[in-house]
Formats: C-alpha cells, sequence, structure tokens
C-alpha cells in the first residue's frame, strides 16, 4: 500500500496537466511528445495553448519520460 502511495504522488502532477485542457487534448500532447502514436485532433479541438504545452513538457521531462 505505501508503495502505491508513493507512485500516486509522485504522478499527482501529471494527473493535474493532464487536465489543464479539455481532454484529449493533453493526453495526445503527452503521447506525442514521449513520441508515441496519438492521432490527429479533430475539430472542435485543436493544440494546447503554449504555455500549457510548457507546464505539461516539464512535467514529463521530471518524470524521465521524454526521450
Amino acid at each position: 500500500m505505501e508503495e502505491a502511495r508513493k507512485e500516486h504522488f509522485k504522478l499527482l502532477p501529471l494527473f493535474t496537466n493532464l487536465f489543464l485542457e479539455t481532454n484529449p487534448i493533453p493526453a495526445k500532447t503527452a503521447l506525442r511528445m514521449m513520441g508515441k502514436p496519438a492521432g490527429a485532433f479533430r475539430l472542435p479541438l485543436c493544440d494546447m495553448e503554449p504555455s500549457n504545452q510548457e507546464v505539461l513538457r516539464k512535467t514529463l521531462a521530471d518524470l524521465g519520460l521524454l526521450k
């Protein structure tokens, strides 16, 4: 149980950042940043705001998830 708690709090910033904008925009953006296929956005979805992208990129980098 303690190990699960540690992992939860380690990943909590990512959980939060995946809701900076309407889902699935941050999830697809994160997958692309990690070099994974995510598919294109279809209207009415669009790219994340650059400032939110940087927040997400920093979190992914801090967690060691970027190539």
